[in-house]
């Protein structure tokens, strides 16, 4: 999800019924409430929370592991990676040196890089991802060459220039959302400040702001430094404990390519991400914003406005996202909203595999609530809805904690054997206020053994799928690429003939069937 829609997706649920501030006892109270562990439910948070009113803490907490393979808890001064929630960290250094004359912010991009090949792009148009730039996939044939290749800043005009593409549209033009501008602008501050981008936001950002445990890679904090918190994931299906993502090694490569390319090959990038802070030094960001210590009061409100585009129009998200009357656009930096009732709103989301933030300011209310999610809980845009609703005296929302029966059969199916397996599945089966398991993931979890060398085991989920969903052809279909590569080509043929009677458009399963009745012992047609 690109992270505004995570903003807009808080926003519209928390909408729904909104009532007088209560008090931040209460408050408290009720956020406890919200994310008590539960043993007969998934957690609601494996990460961090912090909430503050007027520039005070109402709740604060930390839940869960900052490295499950190490047992060693989270805290509440756990440092974190902040993912896409470090660009405002990004617009406020190029902000700043604006303020300070160092640069304009419709200077040409090509004015302070050298070699930039896109004349009419602006720093402006970067800071508001309408500069029609790629995203990541820049990197890519770069990659190619070289596999094993980390991408530094050294790299981006190579690869722009390499790129030999015309922008996605002109500049200026549309918003499309691209980490490529802000890799340039932490580049730009390097190039007008004559300070490693690590070290400027150190010295005028972090040191200013009292952010003493916060840094950027490459530098360390002004404090105590300590090492992040590790990002975990559920990359298969057969695990019930989710697993740190710098260590994932399975044999399925297809499965792997995203976390080696962003975790390895992008895991440097700068001025995208890779700011590391923790929840109190966030709130003294805030603070300091609030406090006029960072930026001027009128580079604030530059940030927080709406972009303009080309044909005058105020940039708006889609009509679709423009729920209960909340009227979102994308700043300088900053995702903004303006609300009827709870006036204007600015944070930024942010996702990498195995981390998911919020950074929420409600500027009229004095309003802050950030939380991250390092545990791969899932549906971190409704919990964090949940929390912005409780502070504003509304409901939580309906949010499933239900635990997955699929990874508990998965892991028993490896540990245990297919027997004992589905013996636990149907128990599970049989108390649905606990557990949720869905066709789609049984589906997932067949092809998570047969890519992981447990060809014989995937045979058993996709069985149950054929079994309980005898009408849906793309379980057959995946039945039938299992038995086939378990050498059971005629009983792989009976599949896809299924699967195709069911869909005859398969052009996939019509293939993959001529392939099996051509081959040496083939059933007849």
């Amino acid at each position: 999800m690109r992270p505004i829609l995570l903003l807009l997706f808080l926003l519209a649920a928390a909408s729904r019924a909104w009532a007088a501030e209560p008090a931040a006892p209460e408050v408290a109270a009720r956020l406890g409430e919200l994310i008590a562990a539960a043993p007969d439910k998934d957690p609601f948070l494996n990460g961090g929370l912090i909430v503050a009113s007027d520039g005070r803490i109402v709740f604060q907490a930390a839940a869960g592991m900052a490295d499950f393979a190490a047992s060693t808890p989270l805290d509440r001064d756990s440092v974190f990676q902040l993912a896409s929630a470090a660009k405002p960290i990004t617009s406020t250094a190029i902000l700043q040196l604006r303020d300070r004359g160092r640069l304009r912010l419709d200077d040409p991009v090509a004015r302070h890089l050298p070699g930039f090949p896109y004349p009419a792009i602006t720093l402006r148009h970067l800071l508001g991802h309408t500069s029609g730039l790629p995203d990541l996939e820049l990197f890519e044939p770069l990659v190619a060459r070289d596999p094993d290749h980390v991408v530094t800043a050294s790299d981006l005009i190579p690869a722009l220039a390499e790129w030999r593409k015309p922008p996605r549209f002109p500049a200026g033009d549309q918003f499309r959302y691209s980490n490529i501008n802000y890799q340039l602008l932490a580049l730009i501050v390097e190039r007008v400040s004559g300070k490693r981008f690590g070290a400027y936001v150190r010295d005028h950002i972090f040191r200013p702001a009292g952010m003493r445990s916060s840094y950027v890679l490459g530098t360390r904090a002004i404090g105590r430094h300590r090492e992040p918190v590790a990002n975990h994931a559920f990359a298969v299906m057969y695990r019930t404990v989710p697993e740190d993502v710098r260590r994932l090694d399975y044999p399925d490569k297809k499965m792997m390519r995203p976390y080696r390319y962003e975790g390895h090959n992008l895991g440097s990038t700068l001025g995208d991400q890779n700011v590391f802070s923790t929840l109190g030094d966030l709130l003294r960001f805030d603070r300091a914003l609030a406090a006029g210590r960072l930026l001027s009061r009128a580079s604030q409100e530059e940030a927080y406005a709406p972009i303009r585009l080309n044909d005058g129009r105020l940039y708006d998200e889609p009509s679709e996202y423009q729920l209960y009357g909340a009227r979102c656009s994308y700043g300088l930096g900053w995702e903004v909203c303006d609300h009827p009732t709870r006036g204007r709103l600015v944070g930024h989301a942010g996702f990498n595999r195995g981390i998911a933030t919020m950074l929420y300011r409600g500027l009229d209310r004095r309003q802050l609530v950030i939380m991250y999610d390092n545990g791969d809980t899932g549906d971190f845009g409704p919990k964090f809805a949940s929390v912005v609703n409780l502070l504003n005296g509304a409901e939580p929302l309906a949010v499933s904690r239900k635990r997955s029966l699929t990874r508990e059969y998965g892991k028993a199916l490896l540990e245990s054997g297919p027997t004992a397996a589905l013996i636990l599945y149907n128990r599970l089966r049989g108390d649905p206020e606990h557990w949720i398991g869905t066709p789609a993931g049984m589906n997932r979890l067949g092809y998570d053994l047969l890519h992981n060398g447990h060809s014989a085991l995937a045979l058993e989920p996709f069985g149950i799928n054929v079994l309980l969903n005898p009408k849906e052809a793309n379980f057959y279909d995946s039945l039938g690429e299992a038995l086939a590569a378990n050498g059971r080509n005629a009983d792989a043929i009976t599949a896809y003939r299924r699967s195709l009677e069911l869909n005859p458009d398969n052009a996939r399963g019509k293939e993959a069937l001529r392939r099996l009745e051509e081959a040496p012992g083939g059933a007849p047609k």
